[in-house]
């Protein structure tokens, strides 16, 4: 059998998920006649499985070239016009692995069509994969990314690879208070938080006096995050005003605060041993 053909007649066996890994061999080592029955399927009418088109868009990863890099860029950037939330969500998911096989081709053109997709459509995918490119322009999208409790956790790990190109934006968005009625809005503080935290694992010295003015921010959990990352970069000389914001904290915060207040209560007192 021809080989673009077999492709065609073998690529829909992706949705099967006894044979999908199987079927994932064969159409990569099929190559780029894969490539087009491929977009084909990537291009399918959604479904609440995302799984197999996921699959379809890694391979194409793995295949590369330019035929599967347009492809990968086409189905990005198609509008997601699914009524069906479970479905929405699958399509979510399908254009994160999107993104993630753009970043495993290693092509700089997939930059601009990342970052569309990143203003569009809050896409955590398209985050890792302009991390990894170093592409300065996502940051204070991604800082903006920071009120989405749900994505935050990795929105904050894509923060963290650009490193010190972050920081400028991360202390700016700590003076951006969103309002409502004259008293702001939880994601807004949680976006400020955030920020401050992250300062605290990239920042250098240099940042302290920034922090320590926050140490009189408004938000208790602002204040808290400041307290935590001077600790983290000052050690045993972090003023006692953050010690004691630190410890009035931990009986009025969730599990995963308290265990990182008693981490750091920990480390404390272990460096104070290490000073005496």
């Amino acid at each position: 059998m021809d080989k673009e053909l077999r492709a065609e007649d073998i690529v829909y066996g992706l949705s099967d998920p006894i044979r999908c890994n199987s079927i994932q061999l064969e159409l990569i080592s099929l190559g780029s006649v894969a490539v087009k029955p491929l977009i084909s399927f990537l291009l399918s009418w959604p479904s609440n499985d995302h799984q197999p088109r996921c699959l379809a868009a890694e391979t194409l990863g793995i295949i590369g070239g330019d035929d599967a890099l347009n492809g990968l860029v086409t189905t990005l950037l198609a509008p997601i016009n699914v009524p069906d939330p479970v479905k929405a969500l699958a399509e979510e998911a399908v254009k994160d692995c999107i993104c993630h096989a753009l970043q495993s081709i290693r092509d700089k053109r997939a930059v601009e069509p990342l970052l569309i997709a990143l203003e569009r459509y809050h896409l955590v995918g398209a985050a890792e994969a302009l991390a990894e490119f170093k592409e300065k322009r996502a940051i204070p999208i991604l800082v903006r990314l920071l009120e989405d409790s749900f994505k935050r956790i990795r929105v904050s790990g894509a923060i963290v690879k650009f490193g010190a190109d972050a920081v400028e934006e991360l202390i700016r968005t700590t003076e951006l208070k969103r309002l409502r009625e004259d008293v702001e809005i939880l994601p807004s503080i949680e976006r400020r938080a955030e920020a401050v935290k992250l300062l605290g694992i990239i920042s250098k010295k240099n940042v302290i006096p920034w922090l320590l003015s926050l140490l009189d921010d408004e938000q208790a959990l602002v204040r808290l995050e400041a307290s935590l990352s001077l600790l983290n970069l000052m050690g045993k000389d972090v003023p006692s005003k953050a010690i004691e914001i630190i410890k009035s904290s931990i009986n009025n915060l969730n599990l995963e605060k308290r265990l990182r207040i008693e981490e750091a209560l920990c480390l404390m007192n272990t460096r104070g041993e290490d000073s005496q």
